[in-house]
């Protein structure tokens, strides 16, 4: 398949090369380059706020690059020849052959996210395909930005984002999967904040934030956990009723809950982050029948990060998938004995970025969800699948990954519910926070080829907390965990 990449050769950036080296690598493809001019470039204010952000904060960011050469792009330039596809970037040109398009927000990729982090607002990434035929929108991404307080690390991580988004469809493409069609996102309100706006507005935050944090008043997660008020299956009622929380003693956090009942005796294992050694431990408490807790101690530590101990049965044992990102890996632990000892049992997957991965059983078929992340993207907005037919593998990712980009609903949040036979995921609503919210998304479609779920339900964090991002219940208890005041 032959792809000529349309750029303006004054402007080049970092994410549009990722872009034609990725391109460069797809098998049975012969990428050419074209030269155009960019019809919405970045406004001038946008260079005097990357200056200013760098000078004060060293911020940097290698999407955001500049002066690349012509030839840096190392692809032959195009000839006369009509292209099976092009991809189109500079938005001035026209072909008779299919062309690509990304838009962010109904207008251009850089000038339109560039005003979303300005506002602080959720951009709408869209790739539409021209032909003789028309216009068709083939897939809306929502992506995360991490670091809203500065321009720079917010538009680098959503320019990544946009050229994954474009690598992926034109990959999917030239693999010749039918192109679907989509109704096109709601356009958002004129932009508000200018960047001298945006910088005091971020200055003075930062400022807030360094005060709070010297002052030991920044907040942080916590565990809270509530006998059920409800014994159904119904989908539950999250609000302040009946929570109570889990203390610590200052010098850790507590986060991820999961809960395990068996013999009659009731097990919380979260997350223990020690401020002291900035790397979590997974940890267990157990909660007698009169809401009695233990302090939680240690259970499983490794040289690398832990968090979200994912845990379940199977061939009469008890398994647990604690998130392992930080090197690239998901990994398998056996109980033995439960609860205080686990051994690695296997590397389910290597070579991959995936959080919070969750197992789910369909009839003889395992599905692994997770929320999964690529060169300069958040791992807040993505999720993909995997699928075997055992929990210890071989896993196979789905074709269609990620399956969802949509900061709103796509990182998981805990054990998949059963809802009167309807799955339903808790989901993680980072829409400028982490975890800033949780979801409830019922799994509408999930096969092989496709992936199709809808929110129907939200909970919001109350008083003076500001992130909700996990749900987990047992037969007797619930668990959360929030963002907010230290205790």
């Amino acid at each position: 398949m032959r792809i000529d990449i349309r750029l303006d050769p004054t402007d080049l950036r970092g994410w549009q090369r990722e872009i034609v080296a990725r391109l460069s690598t797809l098998p049975g493809c012969a990428v050419r380059v074209e030269q155009g001019r960019a019809a919405a470039p970045l406004p001038k204010g946008a260079a005097t706020l990357f200056l200013l952000e760098r000078t004060l904060y060293g911020a940097a960011h290698d999407a955001l690059e500049g002066g690349i050469a012509w030839s840096d792009l190392g692809v032959p330039d195009a000839d006369d020849t009509v292209p099976d596809l092009l991809i189109d970037l500079c938005g001035d040109g026209s072909s008779t052959a299919p062309v690509l398009t990304l838009r962010c927000d109904g207008g251009s990729v850089e000038a339109g996210a560039l005003a979303a982090v300005l506002d602080e607002r959720a951009p709408v990434f869209e790739t539409i395909l021209v032909t003789e035929a028309g216009e068709r929108i083939l897939s809306a991404w929502r992506p995360a930005a991490e670091s809203p307080r500065s321009a720079t690390a917010a538009l680098g991580m959503l320019l990544g984002r946009a050229a994954h988004m474009v690598v992926h469809q034109a990959a999917r493409l030239a693999e010749g999967i039918p192109p679907g069609s989509l109704a096109p996102a709601q356009p958002p309100a004129a932009p508000r904040r200018s960047a001298a706006g945006f910088f005091a507005a971020m200055l003075a935050a930062r400022v807030k934030g360094k005060i709070e944090r010297q002052l030991g008043r920044a907040p942080n997660w916590y565990v809270a956990w509530r006998e059920r008020p409800d014994l159904s299956d119904a989908l539950p009622v999250i609000g302040p009723s009946g929570f109570h929380r889990l203390a610590d003693d200052g010098a850790r956090f507590y986060a991820d809950p999961f809960l395990w009942e068996q013999d009659g005796r009731r097990f919380l294992f979260v997350e223990e982050f020690p401020y002291a050694t900035g790397k979590g431990v997974i940890s267990v408490a157990e909660i007698d029948a009169a809401g009695k807790f233990e302090t939680p101690r240690v259970v499983l530590e490794t040289d690398c990060h832990l968090s979200y101990p994912f845990l379940f049965e199977h061939d009469g044992a008890i398994w647990m998938i604690p998130e392992t990102s930080s090197r690239r890996t998901v990994e398998l632990y056996r109980a033995d004995p439960f609860p205080e000892q686990w051994t690695l049992h296997s590397v389910l997957l290597e070579n991959v970025d995936l959080g919070d991965a969750t197992l789910l059983k369909i009839g003889d078929s395992w599905w692994m969800f997770a929320a999964s992340r690529e060169r300069w993207t958040s791992s807040w907005d993505a999720l993909s699948l995997y699928h075997a037919p055992s929990p210890f593998g071989p896993w196979q990712p789905h074709p269609g990954n990620p399956v969802l980009v949509d900061l709103h609903a796509a990182r998981p949040a805990g054990r998949i519910l059963d809802i009167g036979g309807r799955l339903v995921r808790p989901v993680q609503n980072c829409d400028g926070l982490y975890g800033a919210a949780l979801g409830f998304a019922e799994i509408r479609s999930l096969t092989p080829e496709g992936y199709a779920q809808t929110l129907s339900a939200t909970a919001l964090p109350w008083g003076d907390n500001l992130g909700l991002h996990t749900f987990n219940r047992s037969p007797s208890l619930e668990v959360i965990d929030l963002f907010g005041p230290r205790g």
